[in-house]
C-alpha cells in the first residue's frame, strides 16, 4: 500500500548558521521518502528551525532538483507563533497543504518546529479529518533528561521551538506518533555509513556526503563519546515503511509549562492526564541495525 506523505521540515544540510554547521538528518529523510516505492511524497513544506527559513527553503529545493523530482516545495513559517494573542494568517505552505487535504487523505511527517502544523489546525480545522497520521520528532518519558554521553541536557528542539503549536495539536483528534530523542539517540550514522552512501556514485549521494562532513565532525567533536550523528528525522520515514522495527505504546501526552530554569516539557506518560498518542521508546531486537541499514540503502 502506498502512503501519500507531506514532509514539514527545517532541513539545513550543509548550512552554516551562527558560526557552526547545522543538523542534517532532515535531508536524509527527504531523499529516503523520494526513493521508497511505497511512499508518494506529495509535497515538502518548509519551516524555520535548524536554519533561517531562506536557507531551509533553498536546501529543500536543491534536493528536489537533484532527484529530478517535480514534488512541490512550499515556503512556511519564518518564526514561532506568538506565545499569546492572535495568530498570524496562514502562510503559503499552510494554504497549499490545506488545499491537498481537501481532496485526499495524507500522512504528515512533522520533522521541524511545529508552527506550520499549528497554523493548519487553527485556520483549517475542517481538513483535520483527512490526516491519517502525524509523526512528530519530539516528546519524552517522565523524568527523562536528554544527555549525550555526559553532555547535556540538550533540547527537545522541535517542541521547544514552538510550544504553543504543539499544545494546539494536542487539542485535536489527529492520530499522533511521537518519535524523539529517547528513540533515535540509540543509533548513529557513522563515517563508514557516509562512505557507503558516497560510493553509490549519484549526484544526490555526493551532495549528501559532501554536506554531511562538517556536521559529522562538529557532532563527534562536541560529543566525544559518539561514533557518529543521530538520524532523528529518518524515524518518521521508517515508521511509515517498517514500523515493525520499533517498540511503541500508547501514552498520555501533555505540555508541562516552564518552571524556574526548566523549559516547557512535552511529557508522555503511561497513565495520567493528557491525550493519547503513540510513543516510540526503542527498537525490537535487531531493529536498530535494520533501521540504519534502511537509511543507508535509501539515500542515493
Amino acid at each position: 500500500m502506498t502512503t501519500r506523505l507531506v514532509i514539514d521540515t527545517d532541513v539545513a544540510l550543509g548550512v552554516l548558521h551562527e558560526g557552526r554547521p547545522r543538523d542534517i538528518d532532515d535531508g536524509f529523510a527527504i531523499v529516503e521518502a523520494l526513493n521508497i516505492d511505497t511512499i508518494d511524497l506529495s509535497a515538502v513544506t518548509t519551516v524555520y528551525g535548524n536554519a533561517p527559513l531562506a536557507d531551509v527553503d533553498r536546501v529543500a529545493r536543491e534536493l528536489i532538483v537533484l532527484k529530478r523530482s517535480e514534488v512541490p516545495v512550499w515556503r512556511g513559517a519564518a518564526a514561532a507563533l506568538p506565545q499569546h494573542g492572535p495568530l498570524p494568517p496562514p502562510n503559503a505552505a499552510v494554504q497549499h497543504l490545506a488545499g491537498l487535504l481537501r481532496n485526499q487523505r495524507l500522512t504528515i511527517a512533522a520533522i521541524g518546529p511545529l508552527t506550520n502544523m499549528g497554523l493548519l489546525v487553527h485556520h483549517f480545522p475542517e481538513c483535520i479529518a483527512n490526516i491519517d497520521e502525524m509523526i512528530i520528532v519530539a516528546g519524552r518519558s517522565p523524568g527523562n533528561r536528554f544527555y549525550i554521553g555526559n553532555a547535556g541536557p540538550v533540547q527537545d528542539f522541535n517542541f521547544e521551538n514552538d510550544v504553543r503549536a504543539m499544545a494546539m495539536l494536542l487539542e485535536t483528534d489527529i492520530p499522533l506518533v511521537l518519535a524523539g530523542f529517547e528513540l533515535t539517540s540509540q543509533v548513529v550514522i557513522t563515517d563508514r555509513d557516509l562512505a557507503t552512501i558516497d560510493a553509490r556514485g549519484t549526484d544526490t549521494a555526493a551532495y549528501l556526503y559532501r554536506n554531511s562532513l562538517a556536521w559529522f565532525e562538529h557532532w563527534t567533536r562536541e560529543f566525544p563519546t559518539e561514533r557518529g550523528f543521530h538520524p532523528w528525522d529518518s524515524a518518521a520515514v521508517a515508521w511509515i515503511t517498517h514500523r515493525e522495527l520499533f517498540v511503541s505504546e500508547s501514552r498520555c501526552v501533555r505540555v508541562l509549562p516552564p518552571e524556574g530554569i526548566r523549559p516547557a516539557l512535552l511529557e508522555c506518560s503511561a497513565a495520567g492526564p493528557g491525550r493519547n498518542a503513540t510513543y516510540c521508546t526503542g527498537f525490537v531486537p535487531g531493529g536498530a541495525g535494520r533501521f540504519v541499514a534502511e537509511i543507508v540503502g535509501n539515500v542515493y
